[in-house]
């Protein structure tokens, strides 16, 4: 069958099957007299599992491990099932707190015990994991401000670009949505907006989206002294002996390693003993 037939059996696109035979998702045979692909009933099981495991969150990494049959199936199975607990267990004690509210007159709105409330679930969680979680967010914005990609093309057209931003947000499991077109194209990513522009360097062509309303990016909430240290940790500084504290260990130079360990450490300390202090 051809890739239209192929398209009207599984509701998925031309673009999206192309899409998975890039990602070695699907194999199908040539005809060896016009070169043709000809899809099987085979490959339109593989693409109903395809279309299956991703509406149940699964990544494209851990698809190509069920089709290959590299991993059981119910290895693979459970090990997202934790994933999903463990976002479920984030999600309940918002939907707590929702409900709380939903059940409360606006006009008698505790704001204070429900803050207190929701400072206590942090709490219960621990000052570390409480960091960790701030700085998760703190970061998720600043991927969220701006982002770059290599096309497998050079993009020399507003077609190679609708292009190659489809296939970016299909392997990252977004939306797209284009609002104009051309060699500077606006588009949504998952609602937000974007504004993309192609660049060249050394190895090709890169494209380069930035959010046209970076207020929105979600870090908002989150004070700028908090920021600064945030900065701090993804500074050159921590970085540069993260690298220097690895070649000592790995060139087993116990006297480098104390050195390097005798900075970095108490810049650790200094930067998490402060972190309750900021407000």
């Amino acid at each position: 069958m051809n890739i239209n037939e192929l398209e009207r059996l599984t509701g998925i696109t031309k673009q999206n099957i192309r899409f998975y035979e890039k990602k070695e998702l699907l194999h199908p045979k040539r005809n060896p007299e016009n070169n043709y692909r000809e899809y099987s009933e085979k490959d339109v099981t593989a693409l109903k599992t395809i279309k299956l495991l991703r509406k149940l969150d699964f990544s494209l990494e851990d698809i190509h491990s069920v089709l290959s049959e590299e991993i059981p199936f119910h290895s693979l199975l459970e090990q997202h099932m934790k994933e999903l607990q463990a976002r479920q267990q984030q999600l309940k004690s918002c939907i707590d707190i929702c409900s709380d509210l939903l059940r409360t007159d606006t006009g008698t709105l505790d704001v204070d015990g429900t803050l207190e409330k929701m400072d206590q679930i942090e709490r219960n969680g621990g000052m570390f994991m409480s960091i960790i979680k701030d700085y998760k967010r703190y970061t998720a914005a600043q991927r969220k401000r701006s982002f770059s990609f290599q096309p497998d093309t050079m993009v020399m057209n507003p077609g190679e670009f609708l292009e190659a931003l489809f296939l970016y947000a299909n392997e990252n499991n977004q939306n797209l949505e284009i609002i104009k077109e051309g060699m500077y194209p606006i588009f949504k990513l998952d609602g937000v907006e974007y504004r993309a522009e192609r660049i060249f360097g050394r190895f090709g062509a890169t494209v380069h989206c930035t959010m046209t309303h970076p207020e929105e990016c979600g870090d908002a909430t989150i004070s700028r002294k908090r920021k600064i240290v945030y900065r701090l940790i993804n500074g050159p500084y921590i970085l540069l002996l993260a690298v220097f504290l690895f070649m000592a260990v790995d060139r087993q130079n116990v006297g480098w390693a104390a050195v390097v360990a005798l900075f970095t450490f108490p810049y650790l300390i200094w930067l998490f003993g402060m972190y309750p202090k900021i407000k």
